[in-house]
Formats: C-alpha cells, sequence, structure tokens
C-alpha cells in the first residue's frame, strides 16, 4: 500500500551569488510618458464615474516643462487622444480638453495594438529619453470572437512586443482595475519591462496611483512636507501642489510666509488653482521665500513639486529586485547641473535616508558622515522587505530644503512553486513545478535542493 505522508516539509534553496550591484549616474535624461486608456465597453461597470478623466488630468498638470507625453485610448481600434508633444502650456490645455472624450463605449480589448501602436517609433535604446508607458486595463486580451485569436495576440505581446520594448529600454507600468482584468499579463509586461504593476480594486484609487505611476515616469524636485508645513528658498521659480481630498474634506486654503491666505475663490495672478473631486492642482509662479502652510487635512500623498537649479540628484534603482540585492546608493546637490563640492556649503547640510515598507517601522540613516567631493555614499538592500519599499532621501539646510522619494518592489520568490498530489503512481506521491520569472534570474546559475520530512520527524 502507498503511504503518503500527512506532512510534507519542502525546503527550496537557491543557489545564486548576490553582490552589491552598482547603478551608475547618467545626465538627466528627458522623460517621455506615453499614457495608453482603455476604454471598452466593461468600464462602465469597473469607472462608472469615469474617473479616469481626472486621474489624466492629475498627470497632465504634474508633468514638468520640456518633457515629452502623449495620450493613447484603445478597445477595438487605438485612438491617439492627445499627440505626442512636448510639453508644455499649449499641450496642457489640449490634454485637458480631451480628457473629457474619455468614455466606456468600445468593443474588445486590442492590448497588443495599443502598445504597438503608442510605442511604434521605440524600437532600440536612445539614452536621451527616460522612457515609459503607464497602461491601464480592466480586461482581457479580446480582439475577436474566436477565443484562439485572442489567446495568439496574447502570446504576441509576451514572446515580441515585450522583448522589443525591453530592448528599447521602455518601462510599462501597469494598472489593472479590477477582477476581471488579465493579471498575470499585465504583471508579466511590467516586471519583464522593469516597470511597476499595480492592481485597482476600485476606480476611486485611480488617482493615487496615477501619481505613483507618474512619479515612476518622470523626476520632479520636490520639498519635504511636515505637518502640512514646508518651506520656499529663493531658488525656487515655481511650485506644483497636489493636495488630495476626500467629500468632508473643507475647501483647501494656502497660509503664505506673510501670514496672507489664497484659495480657490481669492487667489493672484500667479496662481494656477485646479480643482476636481478628489484633489486640488495648484501651480504658483514665482512664490514666497519662507515658511508655507497647507489649511487641508493631512495625506501621505500630498505633494510639493518645485521648479528650481539647486537640485537633488539620486542613484536610480531598479523597479522590481530580488531580496537580499544590495546597491551602491549617491547623493549629491546640484546647482544649474554642477554638482556642488564646496564644503563650507555642504558642512551646513544634514543628509538623511529614511527606509519604508508595508511590514516594518521606517529606518532612518544620516548620510552626513559619508560625504566625500559633494557625494553622499552609502548602500541599501539590506533592510528591504518584500514587497513595496520606499526609500526617501532628505536634504536640509537653514536656507533650503529638498526631497526626493522613489519606491522598489522586492521580489520574495522569483519563481512560481506547483505542488501536485499523485494518485496513480505506485512510487511517487508528489510532483513539484517550479516555473521560474526569466525576467529576474538567470536560470544557468540556480541550484534547487529538497527536503521531505515525514510526520514521525
Amino acid at each position: 500500500m502507498m503511504r503518503t505522508p500527512k506532512y510534507v516539509s519542502i525546503l527550496m534553496l537557491l543557489a545564486v551569488f548576490l553582490p552589491i550591484r552598482q547603478v551608475f549616474a547618467i545626465p538627466e535624461p528627458v522623460s517621455d510618458v506615453r499614457i495608453i486608456i482603455d476604454v471598452s465597453g466593461s468600464m462602465k461597470k469597473n469607472d462608472p464615474n469615469n474617473l479616469r478623466s481626472p486621474a489624466l488630468r492629475m498627470v497632465v498638470g504634474l508633468l514638468p516643462e520640456s518633457e515629452r507625453s502623449g495620450v493613447w485610448t484603445f478597445a477595438k481600434y487605438v485612438n491617439m487622444l492627445v499627440p505626442l508633444r512636448k510639453v508644455n502650456d499649449a499641450w496642457r490645455m489640449e490634454a485637458e480638453k480631451q480628457s473629457e472624450k474619455i468614455h466606456s463605449h468600445g468593443l474588445f480589448t486590442d492590448v497588443e495594438q495599443a502598445l504597438n501602436t503608442a510605442t511604434a517609433n521605440q524600437k532600440t535604446a536612445d539614452p536621451r529619453y527616460r522612457r515609459s508607458v503607464i497602461l491601464l486595463s480592466d480586461g482581457l486580451v479580446d480582439i475577436s470572437t474566436n477565443e484562439q485569436v485572442s489567446k495568439k495576440s496574447r502570446q504576441r505581446i509576451l514572446d515580441k512586443l515585450v522583448p522589443r520594448l525591453k530592448k528599447a529600454n521602455v518601462a510599462v507600468h501597469t494598472i489593472a482595475l479590477a477582477d476581471t482584468s488579465d493579471h498575470a499579463l499585465l504583471r508579466a509586461i511590467s516586471l519583464a519591462t522593469d516597470g511597476w504593476y499595480e492592481q485597482v480594486d476600485t476606480a476611486e484609487e485611480l488617482q493615487r496611483v496615477f501619481l505613483h505611476m507618474f512619479e515612476k515616469s518622470a523626476q520632479r524636485d520636490t520639498v519635504p512636507l511636515s505637518d502640512n508645513h514646508f518651506k520656499i528658498d529663493d531658488s525656487v521659480s515655481e511650485m506644483t501642489l497636489l493636495i488630495f481630498r476626500s467629500k468632508e474634506s473643507k475647501a483647501t486654503e494656502l497660509q503664505l510666509p506673510d501670514q496672507s491666505h489664497i484659495s480657490q475663490q481669492k487667489s493672484s495672478n500667479n496662481v494656477r488653482w485646479h480643482r476636481e473631486d478628489g484633489y486640488d492642482l495648484i501651480t504658483i509662479s514665482e512664490p514666497q521665500t519662507g515658511s508655507w502652510f497647507i489649511d487641508a487635512d493631512l495625506d501621505p500623498d500630498n505633494r510639493v513639486m518645485v521648479v528650481t537649479d539647486l537640485k537633488l540628484q539620486t542613484t536610480d534603482l531598479p523597479n522590481n529586485i530580488l531580496i537580499g540585492e544590495t546597491f551602491d546608493f549617491d547623493v549629491s546637490l546640484t546647482e544649474k547641473g554642477e554638482k556642488i563640492v564646496r564644503q563650507d556649503f555642504l558642512k551646513l547640510v544634514d543628509g538623511q535616508l529614511t527606509l519604508e515598507s508595508e511590514i516594518t517601522d521606517p529606518i532612518e540613516q544620516s548620510l552626513n558622515s559619508n560625504q566625500y567631493d559633494g557625494v553622499y555614499k552609502t548602500h541599501v538592500g539590506e533592510s528591504f522587505q518584500p514587497g513595496r519599499n520606499d526609500i526617501v532621501v532628505t536634504m536640509t539646510s537653514a536656507t533650503f530644503e529638498r526631497q526626493r522619494r522613489q519606491s522598489v518592489n522586492v521580489v520574495e520568490t522569483p519563481f512560481e512553486i506547483i505542488v501536485d498530489q499523485l494518485t496513480d503512481e505506485s512510487t511517487r506521491t508528489h510532483r513539484i513545478t517550479l516555473i521560474p520569472d526569466n525576467s529576474l534570474i538567470n536560470t544557468d546559475n540556480i541550484a534547487i535542493a529538497a527536503m521531505l520530512t515525514a510526520e514521525d520527524g
């Protein structure tokens, strides 16, 4: 009689050497951000209030001058909603106008055609650009009433389109809205291209997810917020505030350094105030120098973004890494593109690095003792936890404050494990199948060991 143990303990060991990875700084490229939005009929259910439109307008308002962006919608056909152009006031006005045309009337869901159309001119890598695609979909690949035709399209995405995008250094950030999405496909696309994957259960989450995807796609200088207080120095020529609101929140007001107040109803000519259900987006040119206060609810996703010659530069980390990987991490301040090396200036600067994860308390680290020739050096990774980890660098002095935040997705197990019980075998009881994620590991360097433990130990 075949005996099947009641308790089977399987230990998988990956013999993968994980050295400290070096990620070198390069001249600041121009962000090229292409946004692709699903307008198929299923969105009537999953986004009944069409919250895709204000989420898009938020990204449009946050995009910096002189970056490149375009917007496409798709269902059975692909429509260029906003042409790919350099971002300026005229482009923003056109994008805000066209955002009202986002609908939920389309037939089918042709993800392959949408990605191919939006990235048609991105065949090879170009170091002048930081290339990103933000793809939002709520369904499966569906291009025909013939199921096999749709399956072949899905496979072409994985076998042909994704390798081409990876070769061209296009990071595809995917948003899966609702349970009906092809989560496996969207996750595979993002992992293979070192993009970011987010699952969104309700459309009400879209605005915050679009903010996160924007921060993955385009870098903007920010100043830290502390209990809704922040400081603006005289190098700032423009600032943009993103302030989230709940339905019960009062109208947002700003207190200026001179103690005066402004609001959407009461502001001056240098203020552009855009209000949506859920957030305020406020741009102020030549803002007053000094301490500001946001009279609104505290929210961890509120941001103060600035246009300035005094910038904070940090190492760009990959979006997806394996647990146990560590990285050299450099921080520097620049003025008009030149690294600041003056020690009389830097000795008055306090540098802090904070590591945040979803399951542990924040870990703070001083950077002050590791500065040489204007570069603060450290390494990160040892304290990363599975899932999302945020790396926040804050540089402060008596005269200025700067902050940069980036996120990494830490993968604990870079393969899928499938255990099947065998009922028709005389000598074997179980079959174990490992499916590696080739975008994260080199299968040539893997050794696997299994330990079986019977119920008697």
